[in-house]
């Protein structure tokens, strides 16, 4: 048995890092003694495993490699797309990794592998989504890719739970039609997600309502934090995220309120840590600079701590929220890490996976719109948060054993779609 996972990230997004932890475990569930292979945005060459499966890249790494130049990403566009092209043939499912053969090496790679697996996944997370532009056309195209290659060799595939959309293109729509709509199974972890590939025409049974992977992560850390960051265990700790993510006046509004509440915070005698949840090269996607704009607008305080460590893993940071008394999260990831330690979170919501997630736990009340995180918004949230103290705990604690086992039904959707 051969299962490859699919649009993987990196392990610099902890979230993702932790999803495809969760993906890894519950395929060896599925089918144990499988061999399972990763096709990813790390380079193999640099990373060559995870968590016991081999990387092999990707398609989608070779065609973005920021390190190559312009003309080379390009042709390896181009014949990324070529392949697609041949696949699309009558016979084209078997031609298409044979010409593979002739391109480099993580593009025949990939092919090869998805076109003789026995299962494809691709990974859950929030990444199937676009904008109205051609970019985003090629975005889609490239997540895709695998997907097509794999379903025009007969292969059976299935997408992890994770958010889909928006589409606001036809062509857009057109290709998750095309190939969502023929997967086995594609799970949602919300109902706007299901709305939306309803919109792009993928209904059931393909779409099934789900429950993000990350809920079903457990941390192998035991690592002391509080006694590292020297926090005494009978002070109040609040950790928080924050991102890049609006235009430049909206984004400089939202971390003035992000440093309002750490100040407020820091004010009533507690200690925050600003946490770095994705330290990405690809396209800048690093967590640490906007902490350390936050930091300045709060000013140099004892209780105040910058984490600034890239090499902190998935399973430690998860350790580090559970150590938290609450948390404020933008990062989506650190929520659901921190629920599933039992702290109490409020979340600044920036996709509709915040919101969706967060209604389903009967906690939508704790969620703020980033672009509304502006004076005393995010404050006065945190307040109230540090208010609800057990009234919080209580609430997860009533449906967070119901919700996380959902987490672990992917296992019976992975055999299903080899069995059926």
């Amino acid at each position: 048995m051969k299962v490859v996972i699919v649009n993987a990230f990196e392990r610099g997004n902890r979230g993702d890092a932790a999803l495809l932890s969760v993906a890894i475990q519950q395929v060896e569930q599925a089918f144990p003694g499988a061999v399972v292979l990763v096709a990813g945005f790390e380079d193999p060459l640099e990373r060559p495993g995870f968590d016991g499966a081999r990387n092999i890249g990707s398609i989608r790494r070779s065609a973005g490699d920021e390190t190559a130049s312009r003309p080379a990403r390009i042709a390896r566009k181009v014949s990324a797309l070529g392949l697609a092209a041949v696949a699309a043939l009558p016979g084209g499912g078997r031609l298409a990794p044979l010409l593979a053969g002739l391109l480099p090496r993580e593009i025949r790679d990939e092919a090869r592998a998805v076109t003789r697996a026995d299962l494809v996944l691709s990974l859950g997370g929030g990444y199937l989504n676009a904008r109205p532009d051609l970019a985003s056309d090629l975005n889609i195209a490239f997540l895709l890719l695998p997907l097509w290659l794999a379903q025009r060799a007969g292969v059976p595939t299935v997408l992890g739970p994770q958010s889909f959309g928006p589409f606001p293109r036809r062509r857009q729509r057109w290709m998750v039609r095309r190939v969502v709509g023929r997967a086995a199974s594609a799970v949602a972890r919300e109902d706007i997600s299901v709305a939306r590939l309803a919109e792009a025409g993928v209904t059931e049974p393909t779409v099934r309502r789900g429950v993000d992977s990350a809920f079903a992560f457990h941390s192998r850390s035991r690592r002391a934090w509080r006694a590292e960051l020297g926090v005494p265990g009978d002070t109040r700790l609040v950790l928080v995220t924050a991102r890049r993510h609006l235009p430049s006046p909206q984004q400089e509004a939202y971390e003035a309120a992000m440093a309002a509440a750490v100040r407020r915070v820091l004010d009533h005698g507690g200690h925050v840590v600003l946490v770095p949840q994705v330290t990405c090269a690809f396209q800048g996607d690093d967590d640490r600079p906007v902490n350390a704009r936050i930091a300045a607008h709060v000013g140099p305080h004892p209780a105040l701590h910058i984490l600034d460590d890239a090499g902190i893993d998935h399973h430690d940071v998860h350790a580090l929220y559970g150590t938290a008394d609450f948390i404020l999260g933008t990062r989506f990831h650190s929520v659901i890490f921190g629920l599933t330690s039992g702290v109490p979170c409020a979340a600044v919501e920036y996709d509709h996976k915040t919101r969706g997630i967060m209604a389903d736990l009967g906690l939508e009340e704790w969620v703020v719109r980033m672009s509304e995180a502006q004076g005393t918004v995010v404050a006065d949230l945190l307040d109230r948060l540090l208010l609800s103290g057990d009234d919080y705990r209580k609430r997860l604690r009533a449906v967070l054993p119901a919700y996380t086992a959902q987490a672990g039904d992917f296992v019976g959707v992975l055999r299903a779609a080899v069995h059926r």
